[in-house]
């Protein structure tokens, strides 16, 4: 089973093809589900989405194949979320940016999903505790902080950090966090070992 979740025209036809390409001589395609242009909706609210898992549940389909984890929703509590739910379930294989590994071991790979889900909950409640106090530069009225806001906690940064150490593009870290491409580059500026593209367990020098 496949489900995409597609940006722009012409994603649908792209994206398809390099899930062919994933599975052949690994899987089958039984059927493609497809959404476009639903970042902004939870997944278990898009009818591309929830057919898919009606599908699922009623041929007994253990394996799901999405194009990339950004892909699932465009917040990324939301995303680990949904990741959670199919993970009780089915086997997840991401065609694009997998980190995971264990693509030929469905055990081990739902045991290694489990375990990144719960890596990123501990870095959620750490940020939650880290997050720092009100400025002291607020307006009397409103108590509005003066300024700019940073883009992430410290929390935060150290989740984005984990997940570049994995393997995870910049460019897929940019809409899992929903910042800009500035933003994560500042953050790696102290972290040149982090900032080449990673392929394959290979890091090229730029991406």
């Amino acid at each position: 089973m496949a489900y995409l979740n597609t940006k722009k025209k012409g994603d649908l036809a792209a994206q398809t093809a390099e899930v062919e390409s994933y599975c052949k001589y690994r899987f089958r395609i039984v059927r493609l589900f497809h959404d476009h242009r639903a970042n902004a909706t939870p997944p278990e609210k898009r009818k591309g989405f929830t057919e898919m898992l009606e599908f699922c549940a009623a041929n007994n389909c253990s394996h799901i194949i999405i194009y990339d984890l950004a892909s699932l929703a465009r917040d990324m509590d939301t995303g680990l979320a949904t990741l959670r739910a199919l993970n009780d379930q089915y086997t997840v294989y991401c065609v694009n940016n997998d980190f995971i590994g264990f693509r030929d071991e469905p055990e081990l790979r739902r045991e290694a999903i489990g375990n990144f889900i719960e890596y990123m909950d501990q870095y959620r409640e750490n940020a939650k505790k880290a997050a720092p106090p009100a400025s002291k530069k607020t307006k009397a009225a409103g108590k509005r902080p003066i300024g700019r806001p940073r883009a992430l906690n410290d929390g935060q940064v150290e989740a984005l950090l984990a997940l570049r150490q994995a393997g995870t593009s910049i460019s897929q870290i940019c809409r899992m966090f929903d910042v800009s491409r500035s933003t994560v580059s500042k953050i790696l500026a102290d972290f040149p070992e982090l900032k080449g593209e990673w392929k394959g367990g290979q890091r090229k020098s730029e991406e």
